[in-house]
C-alpha cells in the first residue's frame, strides 16, 4: 500500500513539474497537434493491445503530432494498485486537458471491464468539449454485450456514439459494433507489427534441442480464451498416432497448465515458457515448424501477425478478424473453435507434409510482409488523425 501511495504522489510531483518547467508556447513540440492519448500500461499489461501502442507511440507519427499518453489500467498490479492508477489517471488527463490543451483525445478500448474504465474518458473529453477517436482492439462484444444490465448496455452504446470517429481492427468487429449502435463513423485499420524483425533464417537442424522432432508454438495469455485446453486434448490424440513433437507454450501463467498435461499424459511433450521478453520470443518463432492460437475470441491477434511474418504455417479458428488474416489452404489452415478433432487432424495434416508447411509459411511471410507492416499501417493511422483534426478546423499551430 505505501509503494502506491509513495508511486502516486510522486506522479504528482511530476505532474507539477512538467507543468511548471514547460510552458506551452516554449516548446518546439507546439508548432504540432497535440494529441492526448489513453490506454493499457505499457509494461504491466500483457497482451498485443500494449505492443501496439508502444509501436505507434515510437513510430513516425511523433514527428507528425505531440502525443501526451496516460497509462490508464494495468493487469499486474493488485486492487488497490489499480484503483490509484485509475484515479492518477483521471487526474492527469484533466491537468493535461485544461492546462496543455490538446487538440484531440485519442482512446484505446479493450473488452468487458476495460471497455467501462477507458469509455469514462471518452465522456470526460466531451465534456471538456474535445474531439475523440476511440481505437477498439476487442472482437468480442457480442459476447458479453447483451448480458450487461440496462445501464451497462445504455453507458457503452452512449460511449460508442459519443466518439466522433472508432478505428476497428477487423471488419468483424467492425459489424459487431454497428449491431450496437448503427450509425457509426468506422474505420477499419487491421493490426500490423515490423515485420522485418521477423525476417530470419529458419532454424538449423543443429540448433534442434531434440533432432526428428518438429516443434510446435502456442503464444497468449493462459485463461484468456485462446484455447489452450484444446490444444493439450489435441496432443493427447496425436499422441496415440505415434507423433513425435515438441509444444512451447509461451505466455503468462503457462506454467498453470503442467498438472493439466500431467492428467492427459502429455507433459513430456510440453515446454512451460511462461511469459518471455520480446528477444526471448524471437527466438521461439525462429525454432518453430508451426504455429497454433485455437482461440475462441479475438479481434485481430498480434501473435498470429507475428507467426505470419516469422515464416509459419498457422492453424487457428475462425473467429473475429483471424479469417480476414487467413486464406485457408493458402496461407494457414483454420477450423471451428472447440473442435478437437479438427485441430488434431489439421496438425497431423501440416506435421505429415514438410512441403506444405513450407509452402503455408512462404505465403503467409508473403501476406504480412505486403499487407501487416507498421509503416503502412502508420500512414493510414495518420490519414484518419488529420482527418478528424481538419473537420475540427485544427492544422499546424
Amino acid at each position: 500500500m505505501s509503494k502506491y501511495l509513495s508511486n502516486f504522489r510522486l506522479a504528482g510531483q511530476n505532474l507539477t513539474s512538467t507543468i511548471i518547467q514547460k510552458p506551452l508556447k516554449d516548446s518546439a513540440l507546439a508548432c504540432k497537434p497535440r494529441i492526448l492519448m489513453v490506454g493499457m500500461h505499457l509494461t504491466k499489461t500483457r497482451g498485443g493491445i500494449s505492443t501496439l501502442i508502444s509501436e505507434i507511440l515510437n513510430s513516425s507519427l511523433k514527428d507528425e503530432f505531440e502525443f501526451v499518453y496516460i497509462e490508464s489500467q494495468a493487469e499486474d498490479f493488485g486492487g488497490v494498485g489499480k484503483a490509484l492508477l485509475a484515479v492518477r489517471a483521471v487526474l492527469l488527463f484533466i491537468f493535461n486537458c485544461i492546462l496543455k490543451r490538446p487538440h484531440l483525445i485519442y482512446v484505446h478500448l479493450g473488452s468487458n471491464a476495460s471497455l467501462y474504465r477507458e469509455s469514462f474518458f471518452i465522456f470526460l473529453a466531451k465534456l471538456l468539449r474535445k474531439p475523440v477517436i476511440a481505437h477498439f482492439h476487442a472482437g468480442d462484444i457480442n459476447e458479453y454485450y447483451p448480458f450487461q444490465s440496462s445501464a451497462g448496455r445504455g453507458y457503452i452504446r452512449r460511449a460508442i456514439a459519443f466518439s466522433d470517429k472508432i478505428i476497428a481492427v477487423s471488419e468483424e468487429s467492425a459489424r459487431q459494433l454497428r449491431n450496437v449502435v448503427g450509425n457509426l463513423n468506422i474505420s477499419v485499420i487491421p493490426n500490423a507489427i515490423d515485420t522485418s524483425v521477423f525476417k530470419f533464417n529458419r532454424k538449423t537442424v543443429n540448433e534442434c534441442e531434440s533432432p526428428g522432432f518438429l516443434r510446435l508454438l502456442f503464444v497468449g495469455a493462459v485463461g484468456k480464451l485462446k484455447g489452450e485446453k484444446d490444444l493439450i486434448k489435441a496432443l493427447s490424440i496425436l499422441r496415440e498416432r505415434k507423433f513425435f513433437i515438441k509444444v512451447s507454450f509461451l505466455g503468462y501463467g503457462a506454467e498453470n497448465l503442467k498438472s493439466y498435461c500431467e492428467k492427459l499424459n502429455v507433459a513430456e511433450f510440453i515446454e512451460f515458457a511462461g511469459a518471455v521478453s520480446m528477444s526471448e520470443r524471437i527466438d521461439f518463432f525462429r525454432k518453430a515448424d508451426i504455429f497454433v492460437l485455437p482461440t475462441y475470441a479475438e479481434a485481430m491477434p498480434m501473435s498470429v501477425i507475428e507467426a505470419m511474418a516469422a515464416g509459419l504455417p498457422v492453424i487457428s479458428t475462425k473467429v473475429g478478424g483471424i479469417p480476414e488474416l487467413i486464406e485457408h489452404g493458402k496461407d494457414g489452415l483454420l477450423y471451428a473453435a472447440g473442435d478437437v478433432n479438427a485441430l488434431a487432424d489439421n496438425i497431423s495434416l501440416l506435421l505429415g507434409d514438410e512441403t506444405a508447411r513450407i509452402n503455408l509459411g512462404r505465403n503467409a511471410r508473403k501476406k504480412a510482409s505486403e499487407q501487416m507492416d507498421f509503416h503502412p499501417y502508420a500512414q493510414k493511422l495518420h490519414f484518419q488523425i488529420s482527418e478528424l483534426l481538419t473537420v475540427n478546423n485544427i492544422k499546424n499551430i
